[in-house]
């Protein structure tokens, strides 16, 4: 074969491969960014330009990090929230939009993620912090948005608020679509642990838990009583293929990498990447578009990327392409691929982001700018929006029309007794006798009890082998949930 042809087939076969992880991008569910002390970004044009309207504030006057927005495939927003309040499209809290126990302290305060097959629905997730009265205390916990509720601006499902899911986690918080093309992998760390636990989301809720006991154990070198290390950004790749982590006043600072499997949740191989003594500030973490080159900042220690096929992607190799991109005036944290393909960094306390503008290049040519785009002197802080990795979503546009569009939750239904030591009678209303499901899931979200083929309106839930404590359930038809609520067993 002539070299002239080998060399065009070989540039066509890069082309595809580095276009593959934009295929995500064109989606525009997270075009809308609020984040900082009331700053706003809209990417609807192409490019990001300055918004007003935003209602994220600064807690104990400097702290602002993790919010979460979304919007629908258009491009509107629907609501947005860091991780104690919830606003909606008019930039108001939603009527039971308060009171959220996240914190907006936290790295990764809050992350919205659809119900899969559901337009409607939305789950959000909180962590809490260490600052800001936090402690961990709260840990990774759920409440459902209804975009239904409140007149068609959205509101929280009543019984389906601050549900907790795990406690004592780190303030790593981050999502990325399943290899079904439909289900979530929700990912966070355990604190005081070498964990990671990978929640998976499906239409019927959290189904999955996963484990993976991997890498460092995420506690405070320096002060061993301390949490001050559970900040710092957890990221996936846009393949979904790499996870990388990193954690904090530690000395030096703790950055790492893994492989995740997007079919099983499960996080593997395990790669330190070197720290140094400038480094123990160490925050934000991104990937390029095209999963060749991963980023760390740390603080006044600058920005450092490594080469992830370096030598064909073997450890050493990866480890010696560290390189520091800049060293900057300002601090830098927070980091965030943007739907354009270029990375964002968070400058504390300063009106202006930083720009990777060609993540994919190699060192200098990566082409870092310091004050790259304006908030119109709106102060940033340590952190920046967070969104589903390769801004993979499945939502569509809300339509309530019709009374009962895609999932519909009934306020006719009766549980009883509640709370019982013994069995509980459902009843709601089932006028045309469709097939339904019943799922109860423990506190933790995991499924304790499956009852199938339900043709009547009343169905009975049997308490054998089911421990004392606060349970959840849902009811749900082929099409659409019908039902959510509490069941406390003595």
């Amino acid at each position: 074969m002539p070299n002239a042809i080998k060399k065009m087939r070989m540039k066509i076969f890069y082309l595809i491969f580095a276009l593959i992880p934009f295929s995500c991008l064109g989606q525009k569910q997270g075009n809308i960014w609020y984040f900082g002390d009331h700053a706003g970004l809209d990417f609807n044009s192409g490019v990001p330009n300055f918004i007003s309207g935003g209602q994220t504030y600064f807690c104990d006057g400097y702290h602002n990090e993790g919010t979460s927005v979304i919007c629908d495939s258009n491009g509107s927003l629907l609501f947005y929230s860091n991780g104690e309040k919830v606003w909606n499209r008019n930039h108001q809290v939603m009527p039971n939009g308060d009171g959220f126990m996240g914190n907006a302290s936290s790295t990764q305060a809050a992350l919205i993620v659809p119900l899969p097959s559901s337009n409607r629905y939305f789950y959000l997730f909180t962590t809490d912090a260490f600052a800001c009265n936090g402690n961990l205390t709260n840990g990774l916990r759920y409440s459902i948005i209804d975009m239904c509720l409140d007149d068609n601006l959205g509101d929280v499902v009543t019984n389906q608020k601050n549900i907790l899911i795990l406690d004592t986690v780190a303030e790593k918080l981050t999502a990325v679509k399943h290899a079904n093309g439909t289900d979530y992998w929700i990912v966070t760390h355990k604190y005081w642990s070498d964990a990671f636990y990978s929640f998976r989301l499906t239409s019927a809720g959290i189904a999955d838990t996963v484990i993976s006991h991997i890498g460092s154990v995420h506690q405070d070198i320096w002060i061993p009583t301390s949490i001050a290390s559970a900040i710092g950004q957890l990221k996936i790749s846009p393949n979904g293929s790499r996870l990388a982590v990193c954690f904090s006043n530690t000395n030096p600072g703790v950055s790492e990498l893994f492989d995740f499997n997007i079919s099983t949740g499960i996080v593997t191989n395990f790669i330190s990447l070197p720290g140094d003594a400038n480094s123990g500030n160490l925050y934000g973490v991104e990937f390029s578009p095209n999963n060749s080159k991963l980023y760390f900042t740390g603080g006044y220690s600058g920005l450092y990327q490594y080469n992830l096929i370096a030598g064909g992607g073997n450890a050493d190799s990866i480890r010696n392409s560290k390189t520091l991109i800049s060293q900057p005036i300002d601090y830098l944290f927070g980091l965030q691929l943007g739907p354009d393909g270029k990375i964002y960094i968070a400058k504390y306390n300063v009106p202006f982001l930083a720009e990777i503008s060609n993540p994919n290049a190699d060192g200098s040519a990566c082409n870092y700018i310091d004050n790259a785009i304006s908030l119109n002197g709106n102060n940033c802080a340590y952190g920046i929006t967070g969104f589903i990795t390769n801004y993979d979503y499945s939502n569509n546009i809300v339509d309530c029309s019709s009374g009962v569009s895609g999932n519909h939750i009934i306020k006719n239904f009766n549980i009883y007794p509640n709370p019982t030591n013994e069995n509980a009678i459902l009843e709601f209303e089932n006028s045309n006798k469709e097939n339904c499901t019943l799922r109860l899931y423990d506190r933790h979200g995991q499924p304790v009890r499956t009852i199938i083929n339900i043709r009547s309106d009343k169905v009975e839930i049997d308490r054998q082998n089911l421990q004392s404590g606060l349970y959840f359930f849902q009811l749900q038809t082929d099409k659409q949930i019908i039902a959510t609520g509490k069941l406390t067993i003595e």
